[in-house]
């Protein structure tokens, strides 16, 4: 018997899903992230101050990670850090980070930040979003 195309994809989206980490038995609390643009001159690599919220007790490190939300191509790095008390990220500590450096046009960028304990393991994700705004370039024409 031949399945039509729409149950097919169905059935492997089911499988695949029951079978990814994210499932019941994978699902870790989600952090609150925030961050601004605000003071970040284009193609810094100076990241921002980001500040964390309810991280579970015995998170050790934070690891964060820039992405460009209009390429899937466009990773900026990050790094990762000993998670404070007060959850903030100074700016500057993320070592191997490379920040916006968009041409005329605003790009939406994403923070991901994962909690670890002691062992390196996953305790808990989040992630927060802004626009990033180029300042205008002005050029002198030739007369």
């Amino acid at each position: 018997m031949r399945w039509p195309a729409t149950a097919s994809a169905f059935i492997v989206l089911a499988t695949v899903a029951g079978c990814a980490p994210g499932g019941p038995e994978g699902r870790v609390p989600e952090l609150a992230v925030d961050f601004s643009w605000k003071g970040v001159p284009p193609c810094s690599n100076v990241s921002p101050r980001i500040v964390v919220h309810n991280a579970p007790p015995g998170t050790a490190r934070f690891r964060v990670e820039l992405v460009d939300k209009s390429t899937a191509f466009a990773r900026h790095g990050g790094g990762e850090v000993a998670a404070a008390r007060d959850g903030v990220i100074p700016p500057g500590a993320l070592t191997a980070y490379r920040g916006p450096c968009p041409s005329q046009a605003a790009i939406v960028y994403e923070f991901r930040v994962a909690a670890l304990d002691g062992t390196g393991k996953v305790v808990a994700r989040g992630a927060a979003e802004e626009t990033y705004t180029p300042i205008s370039i002005t050029r002198t024409g030739r007369r």
